[in-house]
């Protein structure tokens, strides 16, 4: 089974791009503490990606040093680099994320009906 869930702040604003046929993908970058050596907290930065409703959330209630959980599967990306070397990077597949902070209103609402989870 292949599952994950992690719970961070985002280090950026997240990146929203259009694809050819219309889809939205939206990426942000994931900071997750762990314990290190000596005990010691280390930050691990986990690419995260998602398409459809839930880049939707993410683009419109998301922001750089939220708090969020997000859940998806981890996916592996490969491609020859410019030096002709193979190169492979993780990043989780997003496909439920729940924004863990108080929402801040944007474009001056005041309240309503804001998703907490997708």
């Amino acid at each position: 089974m292949n599952y994950v869930m992690l719970i961070g702040r985002t280090g950026r604003e997240p990146e929203i791009k259009n694809t050819p046929s219309g889809s939205k993908v939206v990426t942000l970058s994931l900071g997750v503490d762990r314990k290190g050596k000596d005990g010691k907290k280390e930050t691990d930065w986990i690419d995260c990606t998602s398409w459809g409703k839930t880049a939707d959330v993410v683009e419109q209630y998301v922001k750089k040093g939220e708090k969020v959980c997000v859940c998806g599967s981890l996916q592996t990306r490969t491609w020859q680099g410019q030096d002709g070397q193979n190169r492979k990077a993780y990043f989780v597949l997003v496909d439920r994320v729940e924004l863990l902070g108080a929402p801040k209103p944007q474009n001056n609402e005041q309240s309503g009906d804001v998703p907490f989870e997708v």
